[in-house]
Formats: C-alpha cells, sequence, structure tokens
C-alpha cells in the first residue's frame, strides 16, 4: 500500500509522465505511459486518441529513433546512461520538450526485461535557451563592431555594467557604477528616456528604439541610437535594463543641416512672394500713375496746370526711384546668404555706429547706456552688422517720446549656440496686438514720422536671418520697445 501510494505521488506530482516498454516485446503494444503523460500534452483521460500506441503519435520519429539507440546501448552496456530530449505534439499543435531519463529493470537471472523512464517537462528551458541564442545572435554582430555601446542598469537606473567603448567615447571611469544613468543624458532628452524605460518594464523581452543626447566629460554632445530591452529574472520580473548603442552625431546634424536648408528654402519663397508683391504691386501702381500724369501734362491747358503736373510727375519719378532702391536692397541681402563671415568685436562696431549718428544724439540730448564687453567677438557679414546696429538704434532715435528724455540701452548676454545683443529704449512704443504680423513687413510704418518709409526693419530681419540668425521685439506703446538680435555662433 505505501508503495503504491509512492508510486502514484511520484507519477502525479513530481514527474510529468512515465514510459514503461516491455524491452522483450517485439511490438510496442504492452508499451504504456501513464494519464500524467497526457495531461501535459493537453489532454484530459477522456480525449485521450483512441489506437493500440497513440502516444507514439504525439512523438517526432527522430526523438524515437534516438530512443532506441539509447536503449540498445544500455542493453550492451549496463553502465550507459538513458537519457535524452523528446519532442512531443501539444493538442493546440505546440512542440512539447521533454527530458526522458530511463531505469532498465532486469529479473533475477539478470535478463533485461522492462525500461521505465521518468519524463520531465523542460519547455520553458527550452524557450529560454532558444530566447538567450536568438539574444546572442541579435548582438553578435553587434558585440563584434569596435563602436558599438552596451550598458547595464538597475530597475532604478543606476549604471551596472558599460563596456569599453562606452567609457572611452564618453571620457567617464568606472566610478558611474551605482551612479544615475540619467545624469548624463541632457535634460530635454529625459523624459523620453524615461518614456522607453517604462515600455521596457510593459514589454520586457522588445528591443525599444529611441535617439538620445549624451554629454561627454569634454562638454560635447554626442547623438546616440539605442536599443533597450528588460532582462527578466527567475521570477519574470524585469531586474536590469540591457541597452546597447552606437554614434548617430554626424547623421542627426546632417538632418538638421537639412531641416535648416528646408528652413532657409521655405523663408525664402515667403520673401519672393513679398517681393512679388512689391513688383506687382507697388511698380504698377507707380507706372499708372505716371502714365495719367503724362497724359494730363499733355492735355494741361495753361502754364499753372503744366507745372502742376510737372512737379506731379517729378514727385512720382522720385517715388518710383525710391522703390526700385528698396528693392535692390532686398535683392542684394536675398542674393548673398552665402557671403563670406568675419570675427567683429561687437563694442568697437557699436562705437562706430554711435559715432555716425553722435549729431543726432547730441541734438535730441540722447543718453546712451552701452553695456558690452570690448573683448566679446562675433562672427558676422561686417556690411550686414554695420546695417543692423545703424536701423536699430537710428529707430530708437527717430521714434523717441517727445515727454521724456531718451534713453538707449545696450548689452548682451549668451543663450546655448547664441550671442544676444539687446537694444531698448523708452520711446513711442508699438502696438504689438495690432502690429505684432506686419512688424517686420515691407513698407510697414506704425508713426506719423515724415522720413519713415517702412523698410529698414524688413532688410534688418532679411539681413539677421541670411546670417541664420533672428530678431525678437518686445514693446508697448507710451513705454518703449526692446529688439533682440541673436547672432548664430554655429553658422
Amino acid at each position: 500500500m505505501t508503495k503504491t501510494v509512492i508510486f502514484d505521488f511520484l507519477q502525479t506530482q513530481v514527474l510529468d509522465g512515465l514510459w514503461y516498454q516491455d524491452v522483450q516485446a517485439t511490438t510496442h503494444e504492452h508499451d504504456w505511459v501513464s494519464p500524467t503523460f497526457w495531461r501535459t500534452l493537453g489532454y484530459e483521460p477522456e480525449q485521450v486518441p483512441a489506437g493500440p500506441t497513440p502516444w507514439r503519435a504525439t512523438m517526432h520519429p527522430a526523438d524515437l529513433a534516438l530512443a532506441q539507440l539509447h536503449l540498445e546501448a544500455c542493453l550492451q552496456d549496463p553502465d550507459h546512461s538513458y537519457d535524452h530530449l523528446l519532442r512531443c505534439t501539444h493538442r493546440d499543435g505546440s512542440v512539447v520538450w521533454l527530458r526522458g531519463q530511463g531505469l532498465l529493470l532486469r529479473n533475477e537471472q539478470g535478463t533485461p526485461t522492462r525500461l521505465l523512464v521518468a519524463l520531465r517537462n523542460i519547455t520553458k528551458e527550452k524557450h529560454a535557451e532558444a530566447y538567450a541564442e536568438e539574444i546572442a545572435n541579435h548582438y553578435g554582430l553587434i558585440l563584434s563592431n569596435q563602436s558599438v555601446y552596451i550598458v547595464k542598469t538597475d530597475t532604478k537606473g543606476d549604471y551596472t555594467y558599460a563596456n569599453d567603448i562606452f567609457y572611452e567615447r564618453f571620457g567617464y571611469g568606472q566610478d558611474i557604477i551605482g551612479t544615475s544613468s540619467l545624469l548624463s543624458i541632457i535634460e530635454e532628452d529625459r523624459q523620453k528616456c524615461l518614456a522607453m524605460v517604462m515600455r521596457c518594464f510593459e514589454e520586457p523581452e522588445v528591443g525599444h528604439q529611441v535617439i538620445l543626447r549624451k554629454l561627454s566629460s569634454d562638454n560635447t554632445v554626442k547623438s546616440n541610437h539605442w536599443e533597450l530591452k528588460g532582462t527578466l529574472n527567475e521570477q519574470g520580473q524585469v531586474e536590469e535594463i540591457l541597452c546597447v548603442g552606437y554614434d548617430v552625431t554626424l547623421l542627426v546634424e546632417n538632418l538638421q543641416k537639412s531641416q535648416h536648408l528646408l528652413d532657409v528654402t521655405s523663408q525664402q519663397n515667403i520673401r519672393l512672394q513679398n517681393f512679388a508683391y512689391i513688383i506687382s504691386h507697388n511698380i504698377r501702381s507707380h507706372s499708372a500713375n505716371l502714365t495719367s500724369l503724362v497724359q494730363l501734362l499733355t492735355e494741361a491747358e495753361d502754364e499753372e496746370q503744366h507745372a502742376m503736373f510737372l512737379q506731379m510727375l517729378q514727385t512720382s519719378t522720385q517715388k518710383l526711384a525710391e522703390t526700385i532702391v528698396n528693392l535692390s536692397d532686398i535683392v542684394a541681402v536675398n542674393s548673398n546668404v552665402n557671403k563670406p563671415k568675419e570675427r567683429r568685436f561687437l563694442r568697437a562696431e557699436i562705437d562706430r555706429t554711435l559715432e555716425a549718428l553722435s549729431v543726432l544724439i547730441h541734438q535730441h540730448k540722447i543718453t546712451m547706456d552701452v553695456h558690452v564687453p570690448a573683448d566679446l567677438a562675433i562672427t558676422v557679414v561686417p556690411a550686414y552688422l554695420d546695417s543692423i546696429l545703424l536701423n536699430l538704434i537710428s529707430n530708437a532715435v527717430k521714434y523717441r517720446s517727445p515727454h521724456r528724455p531718451a534713453v538707449i540701452r545696450l548689452h548682451t548676454y549668451q543663450e546655448p549656440g547664441f550671442i544676444v545683443l539687446k537694444v531698448q529704449d523708452n520711446g513711442l512704443g508699438i502696438d504689438m496686438v495690432k502690429n505684432r504680423a506686419k512688424l517686420f513687413g515691407m513698407y510697414k510704418t506704425f508713426h506719423d514720422n515724415e522720413d519713415a518709409r517702412g523698410v529698414g526693419l524688413f532688410i534688418t530681419k532679411n539681413q539677421i536671418e541670411a546670417m541664420q540668425g533672428s530678431i525678437a521685439v518686445e514693446s508697448e506703446v507710451g513705454v518703449g520697445s526692446t529688439f533682440k538680435v541673436y547672432f548664430n555662433e554655429n553658422a
């Protein structure tokens, strides 16, 4: 009774099946497998296929042949170990891997009579093995490439491993182990990194790809393509994040240059449309006006009318000449976007502009407050810089308030990739709610000055953008205006 209980316990609770074979028989009709074997393959007792040896039909023919070879080896050599793998077909069509370890039973005369094979389901182990092999194949080529970074972090994001290439390229030492990997990623990309890590927890055995920028020890920024995967422990929980990456800095820079070219092209298209509008509208208007005045002049009835129409004709031709000069200035800016740049000391250029405007500044008792370091150099097209400074400072003089002493302040500061010149006045100011969209447009004026042409800011903006910089403005009526010129130091 005790032996029966033990046997039942072993075959139902410990093993995943038993295979009992009569080695003296010439057929397999008397061979037997336990009910546990069928349950391992997804069959209930009432679902077991009919037939003399249905269990053999579930086994892969090659594995059955191998089992026979092991049996024959055991019959010839008592010390031979009966241990092999069997692939069986589950009821749902999937493959179940069983490991068979056999015991050859003999009678009192020592003749082999029965083979008892204990079966254990090792499907999970085989899948893990296949996955490991897949990983090895997947990263085999990568690992052989001496330009690939291999990094591991724990679930908190702290470094647990980094390969030599990673240390070498970024200039890090092994003291980074145990520190947060987020600290080496530039702040703008950290949220993107955290989002990919969260996906590693949601889909741990799937590669998640992301481009992140990391800061090297020499303070240069490198762009890298990373594939992140969560690795699981025996309990199926993520215990580490495996990160495999390579440098894509040059690719990202080229993409950025391409995007910049697209942006420049778009801006040039806008300028072209503006230019076409000026030609079609303004010059056509002047042309029509001149034609009408010539007709009136020829039909003048007396000298007084003749003189009046002649004066009007002269005024119109002057206006046409001004328009042509303005168009010439615009063409000059847009056709010389690749004009060579030079390093210039900004304070010296400002001083030259102030000297050129010194009569007006003295005449109107304007206070100049300039805080620009004498050694601050910027890379510019010199002619454009002269024009930009002259336009901005002369505008501040021209549009001063009559109700308070005029003050013009100039100072500089730095932003990533740019040196910013700030030109601030306490003049009339501009209504930005009404005029923001047309502030830098052609022939746009915002005050009643007789000498206002509405081309200065238009040309200034074109010149700054031709040097791959930008201009911004803040203004309030009755308070004053502040123009910020961004000089691109990487262009």
